[in-house]
């Protein structure tokens, strides 16, 4: 008799923290496959729209979906706080809200990334890897960064991106061109532009940063005192 209480509970222990997984994973999951979607969205209809698609791609409009995706995640982990039968329910639900918030975020930018090299191969008449490629020289000479990193960083400073190797050409003469004018006219020089504009891009950024940690703190607390944990 006494050995089957603890296995009683070594079984229950093993039950829950699979449930408990289970649920980080459903989150997990739901909470990409909602950002993905709004995302590829907003790829098809909005970004394409001259001029203005590019300012909402600048400012990231799509991001505004944190606010419900992280009060989704937030209250699905303090409701699965319940699910842990010990006294450091919380401590382990917040590790996994912490380490949830930038795979969450991260997880996006592999797909604009993506899109964006899509583009390229589609408009250009070329294959993915050959499209990856140009994409990651492009990068290179423009922030001496490639892949999803300079992506990410690229557009944190310029929100226009060429989709044709002919357009990236000609960026790159337009901007110096303009640069070598706005100098002439203003005496400002071209840099502090470019600083001030990346500024306010990666302001924008850890504005709605901000919000998701908000939004997962505040109904993840929420969820913890439904459950009295």
């Amino acid at each position: 008799m006494n050995f089957f209480k603890p296995l009683k509970a070594i079984t229950v222990y093993i039950v829950c923290a699979f449930l408990f997984v289970f649920c980080v994973v459903v989150l997990t999951g739901v909470a990409i496959a909602i950002k993905v979607l709004a995302l590829k969205l907003a790829h098809q209809f909005i970004y394409p729209i001259f001029m203005f698609g590019d300012l909402l791609r600048g400012l990231e409009i799509i991001d505004l979906l944190n606010i419900l995706v992280f009060a989704i995640v937030g209250m699905g982990l303090g409701l699965a706080t319940g699910l842990l039968p010990t006294a450091n329910a919380q401590k382990i639900t917040t590790f996994f809200l912490i380490l949830l918030i930038p795979i969450i975020l991260a997880a996006p930018q592999i797909v604009k990334y993506n899109l964006w090299v899509g583009d390229i191969a589609q408009d250009d008449n070329i294959s993915f890897p050959e499209a990856k490629i140009i994409a990651d020289n492009f990068l290179k000479r423009r922030i001496d960064q490639d892949g999803v990193f300079g992506f990410y960083v690229y557009t944190g400073q310029f929100p226009m991106i060429p989709t044709r190797q002919v357009q990236m050409q000609e960026l790159e003469r337009l901007e110096k061109q303009v640069n070598s004018k706005f100098v002439r006219v203003s005496g400002i020089p071209p840099t502090l532009i470019t600083v001030i504009m990346a500024i306010c891009f990666w302001g924008i950024r850890i504005f709605y940063f901000a919000v998701a940690v908000i939004s997962a703190i505040a109904h993840y607390r929420e969820g913890v005192r439904m459950v009295g944990k």
